[in-house]
């Protein structure tokens, strides 16, 4: 959810690489491709190969991730938190834009709230690709996996549909909220809530759940075999090395931030 603070880092200590544009429909056994500095969503794993051996691995939802629950962002300036707030209420169907009249804080905070995992077994997708055939003419299977880019796959994924965000002054006081103003700027698809002693911290809630963090592997080809190989949290995995017997991962700084 957001770029460059404690929380991001929490999520990569946790195992997640973080998606920099939430969505409803970042779900688990998507593939998503990295070529010239820019990261796409292509398309769900079974387009990857010509005879898929049955249905795809089956994927648990919904389950409670209590260990991301209650993180708490870094303190951020009110133009960027206006700027995030902004993308998740317009994902959540809202229109609140960078609109900041309904408040005089200059910092706000966010915090992970009623946050649930949907997953796949990575032994089940490695079986599933086993028993299928590559589809060795497919374009994109040729550009990120046997030519210059990356390929990864899904294989878990947080979302939720609530957040909250605390906003202050400058000298650590709460900040003036109207509550009002502020449930008519982002529209009655996105529920607001004001909460705490001074109604200084606003609870979001939208319809759908949104994907903001996810843990993957890499995809390559050994022996005209689709294989995957881990790839460490907020690392970029390089492209599969040629003439190896396995695809080979370098370690790099940054995150793999999925934007759409």
């Amino acid at each position: 959810m957001l770029c460059s603070d404690k929380s991001t880092t929490f999520l990569r200590g946790l195992g997640y690489n973080v998606v920099r544009h939430p969505a409803a429909d970042f779900v688990p056994l998507g593939l998503i491709g990295r070529q010239n500095k820019e990261v796409i969503r292509l398309g769900p794993l079974n387009l990857l190969i010509t005879n898929p051996p049955g249905p795809l691995p089956a994927v648990t939802s919904d389950v409670v991730a209590a260990d991301i629950n209650g993180q708490a962002s870094s303190k951020l300036d009110i133009g960027i938190g206006a700027n995030i707030l902004g993308m998740l209420i317009g994902a959540m169907g809202g229109s609140l834009g960078l609109n900041v009249s309904y408040t005089n804080a200059q910092k706000v905070q966010f915090t992970y709230s009623d946050v649930l995992t949907d997953s796949v077994v990575p032994l089940e997708v490695g079986t599933y690709l086993r028993n299928g055939n590559v589809d060795s003419g497919n374009l994109i299977l040729q550009q990120y996996v046997l030519g210059n880019g990356e390929l990864f796959l899904v294989t878990k994924v947080a979302k939720s549909r609530r957040f909250a965000v605390s906003y202050e002054k400058k000298n650590e006081t709460a900040a003036t909220v109207d509550v009002p103003a502020l449930q008519a700027l982002t529209s009655a698809n996105v529920k607001v809530t004001a909460g705490g002693t001074s109604n200084a911290t606003i609870t979001f809630e939208g319809p759908t759940h949104l994907g903001f963090g996810f843990q993957c592997f890499q995809v390559g080809v050994v022996d005209g075999v689709l294989s995957l190989t881990t790839v460490q949290a907020g690392a970029i995995a390089a492209a599969a090395a040629g003439g190896g017997d396995k695809p080979a991962l370098l370690g790099g700084a940054g995150l793999l931030r999925v934007g759409f």
